[in-house]
């Protein structure tokens, strides 16, 4: 049986934009797992992910990872789950200040301490993928909208999530962006990893999730 990674209890998150906010719903999440999201509200969905990805404090409930709780009362509490986050969304953002080349890097310069490292090779196969190679000197204010997107994804898949939360992805990629981002989910290890995502695109579902979220009225309820 796979490792259980995390499990939402009683769990309360408040309302964004036009969402009626999730209330009082359990989910528990293990390796190899990948669940779509159905819902009524795509705010409440984009809810979802930010709170799995601990961008959304709790109104009420439990946060376990590996059988731990979390603890919300300090942003520093959270950064070891956070690193093993990847979250892919229209609001997930690049450092300002820093290159393309140093915010792939930064995980890295993290882990290793020292910020005098090679790019792995992995990470340097992702930009050539994702033609990234040309814009690795620049900011992110100098990229345009589809290169900041891709250096987005290939940041957090670089991390080696355990969590892979991913938010509607063909609304904000071009069709050759999207078709490289689904060949290089189909070739990362499936078992390694947990995915939720938010799709309207029926094919991407059907090859990427075995089981589904379904979100009505705030209500949330895990399906196989």
């Amino acid at each position: 049986m796979a490792s259980e990674l995390i499990r939402l209890s009683d769990y309360t998150l408040e309302a964004l934009g036009d969402g009626n906010g999730l209330k009082n719903f359990n989910l528990a999440l293990s390796k190899g797992e990948a669940f779509s999201i159905a819902t009524d509200s795509p705010d409440d969905a984009h809810l979802l992910l930010r709170g799995v990805a601990t961008l959304e404090s709790p109104k009420g409930g439990q946060f376990f990872y590996n059988g731990k709780e979390l603890d919300f009362s300090d942003y520093r509490n959270l950064l070891a789950y956070k690193k093993k986050v990847g979250y892919i969304a229209s609001d997930a953002t690049l450092i300002t200040n820093r290159s393309v080349h140093d915010n792939l890097m930064l995980m890295t310069y993290y882990l290793e301490d020292s910020t005098s490292i090679e790019m792995p090779g992995e990470v340097v196969e992702l930009c050539r993928f994702f033609d990234l190679e040309k814009t690795l000197h620049l900011k992110p204010h100098q990229l345009d909208p589809e290169e900041y997107r891709l250096a987005v994804i290939a940041r957090e898949i670089s991390k080696h999530p355990e969590i892979l939360l991913l938010a509607r992805p063909r609304d904000f990629l071009r069709k050759n962006s999207f078709e490289a981002v689904k060949e290089v989910l189909s070739s990362l290890t499936k078992k390694d990893f947990a995915l939720i995502f938010l799709s309207v695109d029926e094919a991407f579902t059907k090859e990427f999730s075995d089981r589904q979220i379904l979100i009505d009225k705030g209500r949330l309820t895990a399906k196989a």
